[in-house]
């Protein structure tokens, strides 16, 4: 994957790859649930799956030092806010026959300055997530799942591309409904999902 997209033009940026197989058995059952939900017309269904078709998903973040980037689209809507292969920029079906298919998008150019950044301390950020949940008044209780440091894309006045440090949080309500908080980890405010 790294060389194809070396490729078609993508070396000069850094990317943090994820892999799981997929079963031809698993890729029956997508193709069903595609076929009864409509994106899959009956006609172009594949008939038999074996072994053969057995792949694996590729999925990539992009990075900058070492960080994972958001998008401008996780920083802004919920439904696109969680780290997972569906929001991923960069994704691919790789199989015995070669790469079945590939997708790139969004990536970002990255300018570096000299400007120099304070991190609040993680335990500053986790009390502020922390008393947001406790000030929500009802009797669920909430389990922070996740907690990863990432760089998040997003649009100033001037509709300018900007990139700060925000902590990404995937919290549990009442162990089945989850939800994702993004704070600032230079300012301590959260970013507002839609």
């Amino acid at each position: 994957m790294k060389k194809e997209m070396a490729d078609i033009g993508f070396s000069a940026f850094e990317f943090q790859f994820q892999v799981y197989p997929l079963h031809h058995q698993i890729l029956k059952k997508m193709e069903e649930r595609s076929i009864k939900e409509g994106s899959l017309k009956e006609d172009k269904k594949k008939y038999a799956w074996t072994e053969a078709d057995d792949a694996y998903m590729v999925y990539a973040f992009q990075q900058n030092d070492h960080i994972p980037i958001l998008h401008q689209w996780m920083s802004i809507f919920r439904i696109m806010a969680y780290d997972t292969v569906d929001n991923a920029p960069v994704t691919a079906v790789y199989s015995s026959r070669g790469i079945e298919s590939l997708r790139v998008s969004p990536v970002y150019d990255f300018k570096e300055t000299q400007k120099k950044v304070e991190l609040k301390e993680f335990a500053d950020i986790a009390e502020i997530v922390e008393e947001k949940f406790e000030n929500i008044l009802n009797d669920a209780s909430y389990v922070v799942d996740r907690a990863k440091l990432f760089q998040m894309v997003h649009r100033n006045e001037k509709q300018e591309y900007l990139v700060e440090p925000a902590w990404y949080f995937e919290i549990i309500e009442d162990g089945n409904s989850r939800s994702v908080t993004l704070i600032n980890a230079v300012t301590g405010k959260e970013t507002l999902l839609q």
